[in-house]
């Protein structure tokens, strides 16, 4: 990430030299054309850059608490089919459902233990 300063310096260069990226970016080794292009447009908006990044930034969750309880209970009570529960629920794969049981029903999922075809010695 670069500093305040050094993303204005380049916005400066960018505009210094009539908006021509390949000048700004060989004088200074940074950044790449969309991103310097991407500051500009930030700049013009505003007046300003923004000063800090945002860290630590995190996308709301998909799915409530009330959802996810609701595909367990679907699962517990429709005897532990995983796949019956993802397909009545509308989940598009079976992982997310898969983790939201072993949270919210204490590892209670079936498993499935198959053979394998080799004769045990």
């Amino acid at each position: 990430m670069h500093s305040y300063e050094d993303r204005m310096k380049a916005v400066m260069l960018y505009i210094k030299y009539d908006f021509s990226a390949a000048d700004a970016i060989r004088e200074l080794g940074y950044p790449g054309r969309k991103t310097l292009v991407r500051w500009y447009r930030e700049y013009e908006a505003t007046g300003e850059l923004h000063r800090r990044y945002r860290r630590g930034y995190r996308r709301a969750p998909r799915h409530t608490p009330e959802q996810m309880q609701d595909a367990v209970d679907y699962y517990l009570d429709h005897r532990r089919n995983i796949s019956r529960a993802v397909r009545t629920m509308g989940y598009p794969s079976k992982e997310t459902p898969v983790k939201w049981i072993d949270q919210l029903a204490l590892a209670r999922r079936k498993i499935n233990m198959r053979r394998s075809s080799g004769a045990f010695l």
